[in-house]
């Protein structure tokens, strides 16, 4: 049986405590959906401040993991600091823009959910990547099939695939229509996995351990395979969180998160079979002025 031990799979895992510390998460209870655990993820307030921009900051960090392995990372800088003579500095500029060169210009939100996605993932369930969707620069005219997202983590004798969808709406009032085209997303994917794996690579982002895991996942010879879907969603929040405390902000933002999740009607979702839908883990991200973030954040 191929095997991966936590431990090891643990050392691949891109660093997420310094985004995470500037998110504001909980979980997400008043709600008949189905699923194992939805959660809400906003930015984080220090006192009456919200920590925008440093959220930003900290979610474009993690574009080099996104973009290549540690091994892969290392690799070229390395040769970059020898090219240029011993300058460190100058050695980190440049890998500083060969990253922005990867990244589709003028389409920050499907950049801004998927990078999200990734660190979410990692965060939550310690999977990291182990597939993805052809090159990040791939043209968004062309429409893209499958998941956003494919990580790995064994868990017990299992091999635990995440297949992640990630859904960005600057348009006010799309909180249920995000969780209704994320959902209906993830679940073909998860239908169509054995035929849209050919969509799928393992190249530069993924460490050498995984590589094998990748391949055997695409040629179906990986054992003990179980599937768990998770969707993000961000959407136009435009309730009323203004509160005296920092943590009296958070509380609005709780009950503005939960209303949301209460009000919405999953009986759209009857059609799908229901032992899919228990697999189903929902990260809903609220954000005020969400077209001024994605601003600053391309």
């Amino acid at each position: 049986m191929s095997f991966l031990s936590e431990s090891l799979v643990d050392g691949l895992l891109a660093n997420t405590d310094h985004l995470f510390k500037n998110v504001y998460a909980f979980e997400c209870t008043l709600h008949k959906l189905p699923g194992k655990a939805h959660h809400g993820l906003a930015i984080t307030h220090q006192d009456l401040a919200e920590r925008r921009e440093e959220f930003i900051n900290e979610l474009r960090n993690t574009m080099c993991s996104w973009v290549y392995s540690k091994a892969k990372y290392q690799k070229i800088i390395d040769e970059a600091i020898v090219d240029r003579g011993g300058d460190v500095q100058n050695a980190s500029s440049f890998m500083l823009n060969l990253i922005k060169s990867k990244f589709r210009k003028g389409h920050p939100q499907g950049q801004f959910g998927e990078l999200l996605l990734f660190n979410t993932i990692q965060h939550y369930f310690k999977a990291p990547a182990l597939l993805r969707k052809m090159p990040i620069t791939t043209n968004t005219g062309v429409e893209r099939h499958g998941a956003d997202a494919i990580h790995f983590r064994p868990v017990g004798q299992e091999n635990v695939v995440y297949l992640g969808e990630a859904k960005t709406y600057a348009s006010k009032y799309k909180f249920a229509t995000a969780i209704k085209d994320a959902v209906n997303s993830i679940i073909t994917s998860y239908e169509n996995i054995s035929k849209e794996l050919g969509l799928y690579v393992y190249d530069d982002f993924l460490d050498h351990e995984l590589k094998d895991f990748a391949k055997k996942l695409k040629n179906n010879d990986l054992e003990n395979v179980r599937f768990e879907l998770v969707c993000i969603i961000s959407y136009e929040e435009n309730g009323n969180k203004s509160g005296p405390s920092e943590l009296e902000i958070k509380s609005a933002i709780k009950k503005i998160v939960d209303d949301r999740f209460s009000k919405f009607d999953a009986k759209g979702f009857s059609a799908h079979n229901s032992y899919v839908l228990d697999r189903l883990h929902i990260f809903a991200v609220p954000v005020w002025d969400l077209e001024q973030l994605m601003g600053m954040f391309e």
